[in-house]
């Protein structure tokens, strides 16, 4: 399988994380039964599971193996990513110290789950029932910062307010108009009674074509 179609990450980009965890985590031990996958195929079918949201049934299919050890896997390659990435690891706050604009928006994280602890992840826009998280990208689309996670029923501008994200982000930072009245640059919202001038449709479309956040997401 081609790395970059499957996980989203390039070969180069695949092996440097495989060597990083291999130096968090001995995957063969002398004392333990033989695992059923070696390292290389344990992080593809987590990055996977994570990136397309498959069942471990399917991964399990994919990979000829049962769905136990898949479950096994999936959790033992969480927690030694959580090594890996705990070093880099920074707050909001000093993630987004860069001098220029920046661009926010907000993408659901499907998951199966329709409630978690009695609050509906279920989103009436997108159809479908995940978590919202808040994606912040400088113009050029480098990525910042990602959100903690709230239920996916909830909109962008509560995901703003509740995160106070109004303390890092100003009237310089682009945004699309589920964040209107909130002190940022959206785009003007249509009217059925009166017309658009020709100058607001322009500083619309440049507010447009600069929202970078979904090939930072991608």
């Amino acid at each position: 399988m081609h790395h970059q179609r499957t996980t989203g990450l390039t070969a180069t980009q695949f092996t440097t994380l495989l060597t990083a965890l291999n130096n968090h985590l001995t995957w063969f031990k002398p004392d333990q039964k033989p695992r059923k996958l070696t390292l290389a195929p344990a992080l593809k079918l987590t990055l996977l599971y994570h990136r397309h949201n498959l069942t471990e049934e399917l991964l399990a299919e994919i990979f000829t193996v049962s769905q136990p050890t898949i479950s096994r896997t999936i959790n033992t390659i969480e927690k030694a990513l959580a090594k890996v990435f705990r070093p880099l690891e920074q707050s909001i706050e000093n993630s987004l110290k860069i001098p220029g604009s920046l661009v926010i928006d907000g993408t659901l994280i499907p998951t199966w789950n329709w409630r978690s602890l009695g609050k509906i992840n279920f989103s009436g826009q997108h159809k479908r029932a995940g978590f919202n998280h808040q994606v912040i990208c400088t113009v050029d689309g480098k990525l910042l910062a990602i959100t903690d996670p709230v239920p996916g029923a909830r909109h962008d501008a509560y995901a703003f307010k509740h995160h106070d994200l109004q303390k890092y982000l100003n009237e310089s930072t682009l945004a699309d108009k589920g964040y209107l009245g909130l002190g940022l640059v959206t785009p003007t919202r249509r009217s059925k009674a009166r017309r658009i001038a020709a100058d607001v449709k322009a500083v619309n479309r440049f507010i447009n074509s600069r929202r970078v956040v979904e090939r930072g997401i991608a």
